[in-house]
């Protein structure tokens, strides 16, 4: 079904009932322009993780499949709210929630994976003249088990929408102009790039930078789905600041594109009773979906970053893998967070892992440990200096070169 976009509004483009009725009047614009449209949306502001917050007050280990049934409300909120406020712009618009938009993951709670989508009930609104409004973030299992994507799924919905409708783009909308070289707020001189290849944006979703899930960046590339980041501030119809997903039309010299930092990550240190034992703990990160970021290894000791939000998760599993004889002793340090350079080709040049690790001493920053590709640097580095090292790093590395 070409001849249509599929917006995507983040939790603080829909953050209160001012911006709600911003959104709308953008998608009301948009409709008179193109006629067909499919939009996707977040929960408001902070209510996911206020949600979160509740369960935990009222649950100790509150159960993944309860947390999916309770988080999954914010953006039926989100999206029952935008319509309201579209029939008031006289804009013909249904809401759908995952279920009801046929989007059919796999049955692991909190950190679900679409297996494809039907999307029979978008494609009939579309033809009847109507913007489909659908959740972000949920869908439901081949169980019937209502299910949510991880943190930044509904980027991962929009994209996969747009691959199985056959949109002509999809367009993410967020509180700033599209993809830094840095987090703005912490270098007020960070670069907008307006261009960036699919494996660079994931390593820069993947190390910290929040505008993108890396999910959503890996489905454009695979399904060639055109990709674009916008700031939902912004006229609908101001076309001068975005960022577009993909791959540069010509070959490029070496650079480095981003500094980034992730607050939300945590040193994972395992020393295990033999070599051979790193299969149990891969199997166990597989099978539950956690976040295996970095890892390094070095004799029997094995390193990596994961996500702070599955500490008790892994001090559970951990500790299984230790009574089986996996594990000789663990530690999970959420005082140390990844730092990271993302650029190009880098295995063809020593020099920045040179000046990366020279830059951070000068500076007085400690580094504990390291791992390099061709497309990142990543070092962990104390949670208390993490700014400051994203702001050296961005001065020496990207605004002078």
């Amino acid at each position: 079904m070409p001849g249509f976009l599929v917006h995507k509004y983040g939790g603080t483009s829909v953050g209160s009932p001012e911006r709600i009725q911003a959104v709308a009047d953008r998608i009301a614009r948009a409709y008179q322009t193109d006629g067909k449209l499919v939009v996707v949306v977040s929960a408001m502001g902070h209510t996911t993780d206020d949600l979160i917050s509740l369960a935990h007050r009222v649950s100790k280990t509150p159960p993944h499949r309860e947390m999916d049934m309770l988080l999954t409300a914010g953006e039926r909120i989100s999206m029952a709210l935008l319509s309201m406020a579209l029939a008031d712009r006289k804009v013909p618009a249904l809401s759908f929630t995952g279920s009801q938009t046929g989007i059919i993951t796999t049955g692991s709670h909190r950190r679900a994976r679409i297996r494809h989508i039907l999307g029979d009930r978008v494609r009939a609104a579309l033809t009847d003249g109507k913007v489909a409004i659908v959740a972000g973030f949920q869908g439901v299992s081949e169980n019937k088990e209502i299910t949510t994507l991880g943190r930044g799924g509904s980027d991962t919905t929009a994209v996969a929408l747009a691959a199985a409708l056959g949109a002509d783009a999809c367009e993410i909308y967020t509180d700033v102009d599209g993809v830094f070289s840095a987090d703005p707020r912490v270098v007020p001189g960070a670069r907008l790039l307006r261009q960036i290849g699919h494996d660079q944006m994931v390593e820069l979703a993947t190390r910290g930078a929040g505008v993108l899930h890396p999910r959503s960046v890996e489905l454009a590339k695979q399904f060639g789905v055109k990709l674009r980041v916008r700031s939902s501030l912004r006229s609908i119809d101001d076309h001068s600041y975005f960022t577009e997903i993909g791959e540069p039309k010509k070959m490029e010299d070496f650079r480095v594109l981003g500094v980034t930092s992730d607050q939300s990550k945590m040193l994972v240190d395992i020393e295990l009773e033999r070599p051979g034992a790193l299969a149990a703990v891969w199997n166990v990160a597989a099978q539950h979906s956690l976040a295996v970021i970095s890892p390094f290894f070095m004799d029997q000791r094995v390193r990596f970053f994961g996500d702070i939000e599955a500490l008790d998760e892994w001090k559970t599993y951990l500790s299984e893998l230790a009574v089986q004889g996996f594990v000789k002793s663990y530690e999970l340090d959420d005082s140390r967070i990844p730092l990271s350079v993302v650029g190009d080709r880098f295995s063809q040049d020593g020099t920045v892992l040179q000046k990366v690790m020279e830059i951070l001493a000068e500076n007085h920053i400690l580094v504990t440990m390291g791992a390099a590709s061709a497309l990142a640097i990543t070092v962990a580095v104390s949670k208390n200096h993490a700014d400051d090292g994203v702001r050296v790093l961005h001065e020496a590395l990207v605004s002078k070169w």
